[in-house]
């Protein structure tokens, strides 16, 4: 990641990322990047993660930031170069390749998955609910599914999710005001 940094810093706009789409978890990892390293890069623009992911695995384009699972044959084959994960914390599928935040302090993006009921919904059955999602995300044979899906588990509760939400939703607007994107 260092690497990628310094030669960014050094050749503005001439590394070329793919992206999905403005506001897409893709570009909103890549803006953070940017913003937080004060460096410009090259944006390619892709119908979705599968041509992007063939973009960089030809070498049509030299960064992206995709769910690591979508690399699993590509990794051992040496066809692509992980440089970091979003995450605050090291995968543990993948414990050799470090976090961003390790070479950016503070950089922090994590993609999740969440379950959503109508706000009426009384907070006795949320919070049954989110007990028999903890029950179920605790279970071997999720647990192994997931994780061969390259997905780790954040199991919270009804409070701590909201707050996750509160959170990433203030992030993402940052990135977005600091870009300058509009919704078209």
């Amino acid at each position: 990641m260092k690497e990628l940094i310094a030669l960014a810093k050094s050749n503005p706009d001439q590394i070329a990322w793919a992206s999905t789409g403005t506001g897409s978890y893709t570009w909103l990892t890549m803006a953070l990047l940017l913003q937080m390293t004060g460096t410009r890069m090259l944006e390619i623009n892709y119908k979705g993660g599968g041509p992007a992911t063939i973009a960089l695995v030809s070498g049509e384009v030299q960064a992206f930031f995709v769910g690591i699972g979508s690399l699993t044959a590509a990794l051992p084959a040496q066809r692509v170069r992980p440089l970091g994960v979003a995450s605050d914390k090291r995968l543990k599928q993948f414990p050799d390749i470090p976090t961003i935040s390790e070479s950016v302090p503070g950089y922090e993006l994590t993609a999740w998955i969440g379950s959503f009921v109508p706000s009426a919904t009384p907070r006795a059955i949320v919070e049954r609910l989110n007990a028999e999602f903890r029950k179920a995300l605790e279970h071997p044979d999720v647990s192994r599914i997931l994780s061969a899906q390259t997905l780790d588990p954040m199991p919270m509760t009804p409070d701590e999710f909201a707050q996750r939400l509160k959170t990433d939703f203030d992030k993402y607007e940052k990135i977005i005001r600091a870009t300058g994107a509009q919704a078209q």
